[in-house]
């Protein structure tokens, strides 16, 4: 009997020592903070090549298609109106603003005329010197492209290309706040010969609690 009682008292340090590590081990695990998943936004690259990938699968909405416009005595003519609804379980993640313009079968003026647009006040006259570079063969068009989300404008006229005073809209912040944004569009030249050739949005969609790019979301014009 005297040789287990070492025995013993060893399986009785052993219980008690395990005891202790299972209880500090539980006792940790309740006052440590729960990890915090980080959840990370699609992004959208900084050149052309990305905008024609996402046009290529099909995400992305034409604004504006072939329209003469210019303006006289401080007015627009031939302006207009588009509402952009967005649907689907997802949200947009990124995107692009796309505009192609042309006067009398030539660029805009760089220094005196712009394109105009502006969704529920968060725009206005497009600052095309913030415009990533457009690899096209044609030359006879004004071409600009500018991340949805970092859309530099000039509130009003005087058209500046060198402005320092614009503003930056997010406008994927926008498009996700509502179902639907109203956009007015025109083009701010004296010469009747303006022509909108197209103005294109096109996106990536995510679901923001997985983070992962979806097609869970679309933009639609009113019919």
């Amino acid at each position: 009997m005297n040789n287990m009682k070492p025995i013993i008292q060893f399986v009785i340090i052993l219980i008690i020592g395990s005891a202790i590590v299972l209880g500090t081990t539980s006792l940790v695990n309740l006052i440590r903070e729960p990890e915090v998943k980080i959840i990370k936004t699609p992004e959208c690259g900084d050149n052309f090549d990305d905008y024609k990938k996402l046009v290529d699968k099909g995400q992305f909405l034409t604004l504006a298609k072939n329209k003469n416009a210019y303006a006289l005595k401080g007015q627009f003519i031939n302006d207009f109106n588009v509402n952009v609804n967005r649907s689907g379980d997802g949200q947009i993640a990124c995107g692009y603003l796309y505009v192609e313009a042309r006067i009398n079968g030539k660029e805009l003026d760089k220094q005196y005329d712009s394109i105009y647009i502006n969704p529920a006040g968060f725009g206005g006259h497009i600052l095309r010197s913030k415009s990533f570079q457009v690899e096209s063969a044609e030359v006879n068009k004004t071409k600009v492209l500018l991340l949805l989300n970092s859309i530099s404008y000039l509130p009003t006229i005087p058209y500046n290309p060198s402005a320092q005073n614009y503003k930056i809209a997010n406008w994927v912040n926008l498009l996700n706040t509502g179902d639907k944004v109203n956009f007015e569009i025109g083009l701010s030249s004296l010469d009747p010969r303006g022509y909108i050739d197209e103005i294109t949005i096109a996106y990536k969609c995510w679901d923001s609690n997985t983070g992962k790019e979806t097609q869970n979301c679309q933009l639609s014009l009113d019919k």
